[in-house]
């Protein structure tokens, strides 16, 4: 099965939101990602797979702290930035990790908030166990339960003041492996040894723009077209009267081995 869905997401419907809020997202998201990095250990002389990769951020760290690291995404407009940027040690590979046939074998297997969107994750977990060498190891960062993300639920609470939201989606999704005994089970029915999956509390470092822009508020936004995009300003408002200083973000850390 191939992520045909998310395919065509990824290259036709959220590429242009994302590249207009890479700065203001990857400011919010690298203190999941570095955690979840220094849980995986990256030693000089290892390659690692850097899956869902973006932008490429987490793929260059990964090849600074490693010496070479390969970014997989199926976005082709932000691996095109990607690889514009990328610097020495570092290359990028369009395709779906769930199905590519990978030539190397990783020493390493990483994500940030990069494997949420298979539509099969059980064979998508199994494709990158596949591409690891004997005892490599995998580390990812996930989001925790939709509910348990005050990022995720206030704005939405705001929108649904003025719009009628749309049904929670059943599938892929930002919060599909929110569930860490699923999630645990997942990743050792694809095969992964010492399987660990621990919760990881940060704040969210992002403005009321950005809230509306990423997450269940902007699908709701989204789905209301124009009636959404005029009630922007005056939702925008709102959300900020109403956010906390600190904004809680609830994700989950796993790590296992090949």
């Amino acid at each position: 099965m191939a992520n045909t869905e998310q395919v065509r997401v990824w290259n036709e419907v959220n590429p242009p939101r994302w590249i207009a809020m890479r700065g203001p997202l990857e400011r919010a998201l690298r203190p999941f990602g570095r955690a979840a990095m220094d849980a995986l250990g990256p030693r000089p002389g290892e390659l690692a797979l850097d899956v869902g990769c973006g932008f490429g951020e987490t793929t260059v760290e990964l090849a600074r702290r490693c010496g070479a690291a390969i970014g997989v995404d199926v976005s082709q407009p932000m691996l095109a930035i990607a690889q514009a940027e990328a610097p020495k040690g570092v290359s990028y590979l369009c395709a779906d990790a769930q199905t590519h046939a990978f030539e190397e074998r990783f020493d390493l297997v990483f994500s940030r908030f990069g494997i949420m969107f298979f539509e099969d994750p059980a064979a998508a977990f199994a494709n990158l166990r596949r591409s690891m060498r004997p005892a490599g190891r995998f580390a990812a960062v996930v989001w925790g339960l939709a509910a348990e993300n005050e990022w995720a639920q206030l704005p939405i609470r705001v929108v649904g003041r003025h719009l009628a939201l749309p049904a929670p989606s059943v599938g892929p999704g930002p919060f599909s492996l929110g569930d860490p005994a699923a999630f645990s089970r997942l990743l050792s029915g694809a095969g992964f040894a010492n399987v660990s999956v621990r919760p990881l509390d940060l704040p969210f470092e992002g403005d009321a723009g950005l809230l509306l822009q990423a997450g269940p508020a902007a699908a709701a936004l989204r789905e209301a077209g124009a009636a959404g995009d005029s009630l922007r300003p005056m939702l925008e408002a709102e959300l900020r009267a109403e956010m906390p200083a600190r904004l809680g973000a609830h994700a989950l850390i796993a790590v296992g081995r090949g």
